[in-house]
């Protein structure tokens, strides 16, 4: 028998492996940079997965915009990489300094070394 799991948007029952609802045709997973095929920063690959494209046409596409655009397209590109996160269930690396930097004002007891 197969392994089911149920949609979060449909609450129909689907199969573990599905990328994409077949009732109601919402994405499973959130957009992530952990995926095969990755050359650089995982972001082409991380496209093609999500879309449903391969990776390579993607990186195609990025270079005939790098070269359209006279780079703006690289800036897009590394906005993505900081906005998209590692693995399925990581966090952003936007987010993480976000994260840390809220973390500097907000000790409680300031840290003190002991030395002997």
């Amino acid at each position: 028998m197969d392994a089911m799991k149920r949609c979060t948007a449909c609450a129909e029952e689907m199969r573990v492996e599905a990328r994409k609802c077949p009732h109601c045709g919402s994405r499973t997973e959130p957009l992530h940079r952990d995926v095969e095929g990755r050359k650089l920063f995982g972001v082409c690959a991380a496209l093609g997965h999500h879309f449903d494209v391969d990776p390579a046409l993607v990186r195609v596409g990025f270079v005939v915009a790098l070269a359209v655009s006279f780079g703006t397209a690289m800036l897009v590109y590394l906005l993505l990489w900081a906005f998209t996160p590692p693995s399925l269930h990581g966090t952003a690396p936007l987010q993480r300094t976000v994260d840390w930097l809220g973390g500097l004002g907000n000790a409680d007891s300031p840290e003190v070394e002991k030395r002997v």
